[in-house]
């Protein structure tokens, strides 16, 4: 299969084109720099995917807090331009699989959310999401999306990354304890990707994120430890209030991974230590 991934600069974009290409498979990378989705007319859209049989959209506005006032900004990327993709690849007959987020529900569940779950978005960064899994529903592609939160890596800015500068910088890190999420590495989610792109018939919905449940607090503990700290002495939890935001961060943001297709992602501790020195490296 000859992939493209839409997005090949960012966290998950640069992760899912080196594990393609360090796996064997064919792979090129677009950005801004060769595939302008907001400038490129139609045709010229479609021309670019021609000989592609999948098309992974990682490119997204995830700066969550901005989103609250630029709102165009964020609804020309994250649901117009995943709308144009989705739909050229209908066009060229490519599989399209579309990132999505948490921020699609409203964070106020005590259980795990459900891909049959009905959304409900609290932010304008969830509800542009919410409307490019619409709008990708409604291209007419052969499509997958794939809900994910609280993604780390090695390329690009990461909350393991700014915690152990933090502590290495101040000794100490104040972390927020009353959300709770699924911390969720690249990689791992990169072979989810290909593996559902490789399936005989793609889930519609389909939620990548590593097993079990933490807090902020936790993850920057575990963070803590990989850097030989005791996390007791060196992260502080406080709550939400205490580290006001612009955008209302959900309180709990756990998605049930247990679509029956393809095997879970494992437990996020585990992973964290596996992914850790990579990580941290890239700094």
């Amino acid at each position: 299969m000859r992939f493209a991934v839409v997005g090949s600069r960012g966290l998950l974009g640069a992760e899912l084109a080196r594990f393609l290409n360090e796996s064997g498979r064919e792979v090129v990378g677009f950005d801004r720099s060769n595939i302008d989705i907001h400038v490129l007319a139609p045709e010229e859209l479609v021309e670019k995917l021609v000989g592609f049989d999948v098309v992974v959209n990682a490119a997204a506005f995830t700066r969550v807090d901005d989103a609250e006032t630029k709102i165009f900004e964020a609804n020309a990327v994250n649901a117009i331009a995943a709308g144009k993709l989705a739909q050229a690849s209908a066009l060229v007959g490519a599989r399209f699989i579309q990132v999505s987020t948490d921020y699609v529900f409203s964070g106020v569940s005590s259980a795990p959310y459900l891909t049959s779950d009905a959304i409900d978005p609290q932010t304008e960064y969830g509800r542009s999401k919410a409307l490019g899994e619409l709008l990708v529903s409604e291209s007419g592609a052969d499509y997958a999306i794939i809900r994910t939160a609280w993604l780390y890596g090695s390329t690009g800015k990461c909350f393991p990354k700014t915690i152990a500068n933090a502590l290495e910088r101040n000794g100490s890190a104040r972390v927020v304890d009353d959300q709770h999420g699924q911390p969720t590495w690249t990689r791992d989610l990169a072979e989810l990707i290909v593996a559902c792109a490789e399936l005989s018939e793609m889930p519609r919905i389909l939620h990548g994120t590593s097993s079990g449940v933490a807090t902020w607090s936790e993850f920057a503990g575990e963070v803590a430890r990989s850097l030989g700290l005791d996390p007791v002495e060196v992260v502080v939890p406080i709550t939400s209030a205490e580290y006001a935001t612009v955008a209302v961060r959900p309180k709990w943001s756990v998605l049930d991974n247990s679509g029956g297709l393809l095997e879970p992602i494992g437990d996020w501790r585990e992973r964290w230590r596996i992914a850790a020195d990579e990580v941290l490296a890239s700094r």
